[in-house]
């Protein structure tokens, strides 16, 4: 897979789209623009705990 494009998605996320050269399947991630100023670093704020 080789990464073709990169385009703006949801605040604080970018879509990233694949595409293999040899049977042209397509896949598209979004994925965040920086993990520590998104939402999507919950945990690092406490969100998950250790099991009791």
């Amino acid at each position: 897979m080789m990464l073709e494009r990169v385009s703006p998605g949801p605040a604080g996320f970018e879509q990233r789209l694949f595409e293999c050269p040899k049977c042209d399947h397509v896949e598209i991630s979004v994925i965040a623009t920086d993990p520590l100023k998104s939402g999507a670093a919950g945990w690092l704020a406490g969100e998950l705990t250790a099991p009791t």
